[in-house]
């Protein structure tokens, strides 16, 4: 280390220090100003930033803290020996080509993963620097270059359900007549051939009928309570949550970091009106497999749609984790089908219907969602 960057290390550090003791003694002002210091000197080190994030806080700058929230999930993790990359189909990867009017093609995938909003997750144990990779989707040479540049060694691939649009091949009707194929797993699997691949056993059908060069003895199965180990630190459960897919499952990793799929949005869950979704299993895994889950748990979900990431005890004060009742998923879905329903009968226009499926309920991207 250079002893420019040990002398900015140690300054930052001194700076939060004094951030946290003024703060301990309400002098919130000061607390954020040191902070800040701290941040400037080191913007990489997560502690400045939930530094400064509680400052603001207390200082009522609900809006300036917010943007320090990632930080203190950040702060947690590394405490945790724990790594998780975020990528946004679009902004992290599936990004247009240079020479878009040469690769037409491509340049429409990649516009249409933008469009569907998918994150893809690299999860690591700091230690080993071994990680999963979570709904690898759309551009397997884009996921694979965030995983060098983060300097991690890839050891499985784990799928969160069976999708086009998070494990890739051929697209569901209509896309199908356009003889396209989404780059994805299989993919993935062709480059590293012992990669695991790690999908619940209800899903494997749907994955290999999208990528048909996959056949059952490529994957992993990971049946409800499945474990997957990182390091000494670093444990993945796997938590069979049926409803969007009758194989969709969700992974908690430390007990305190869910990554939902399409399960469980802020806000919001998962579709159950496409094939294989099933109302009765999502309120069953929402109620009682969800619910069970710490409230502190960070919630990672698989799609941008209303944040990048919520809480267990945010969703249970008001998302789709609320008890039965008034705006539980429950009560969301029974509306939506009734309010589908009186449309198709001539009963109500079609004003009535596009309300009800913006009622809470994720946005309709695509069939495939």
């Amino acid at each position: 280390m250079e002893d420019g960057d040990e002398k900015r290390e140690v300054s930052a550090l001194l700076y939060s220090n004094r951030s946290a003791a003024a703060y301990a003694l309400g002098k919130y002002a000061a607390a954020a100003s040191d902070a800040a210091q701290a941040v400037e000197l080191r913007d990489a080190w997560a502690k400045g930033h939930y530094r400064r994030g509680e400052a603001l806080l207390a200082l009522g700058r609900v809006r300036d803290a917010y943007f320090c929230e990632r930080a203190r999930i950040m702060a947690h993790n590394e405490d945790m020996g724990l790594r998780v990359v975020q990528l946004l189909a679009g902004r992290d990867f599936a990004q247009r080509p240079r020479g878009a009017l040469l690769h037409p093609i491509r340049t429409r995938i990649f516009e249409f993963a933008a469009a569907m909003q998918n994150f893809v997750y690299l999860v690591a144990d700091a230690d080993t620097r071994k990680c999963i990779v979570v709904d690898a989707c759309w551009d397997v040479d884009g996921i694979l270059a965030a995983v060098e540049r983060e300097n991690l060694l890839l050891a499985a691939a784990a799928i969160t359900h069976g999708h086009f649009d998070h494990v890739g091949g051929v697209p569901p009707p209509p896309f199908s007549s356009l003889h396209i194929r989404v780059s994805g797993v299989a993919e993935l699997k062709r480059r590293m051939p012992h990669l695991p691949l790690l999908v619940h056993p209800l899903d494997i059908p749907e994955v290999t009928a999208a990528n048909p060069g996959l056949r059952n003895h490529h994957f992993t199965p990971t049946p409800n309570g499945f474990s997957f180990c990182l390091g000494e630190r670093t444990d993945i459960q796997f938590m069979h949550t049926p409803g969007h897919t009758p194989g969709s499952q969700c992974l908690l990793v430390n007990g305190c970091r869910l990554f939902s799929g399409d399960t469980l949005f802020p806000g919001s869950c998962g579709r159950v009106d496409l094939k294989g979704g099933s109302l009765d299993d999502m309120i069953e895994s929402l109620q009682t497999r969800l619910r069970a889950v710490p409230d502190s748990t960070v919630v990672y979900p698989g799609h941008d749609y209303g944040g990048e990431w919520t809480s267990i005890a945010r969703e249970k004060k008001r998302g789709f984790l609320r008890h039965a009742g008034h705006g539980s998923a429950e009560d969301k879905w029974r509306h939506l089908d009734a309010a589908r329903h009186q449309c198709c009968s001539g009963d109500h226009g079609a004003a009535d219907a596009k309300s009800a499926d913006h009622d809470g309920t994720a946005e309709e991207k695509d069939p495939a969602d």
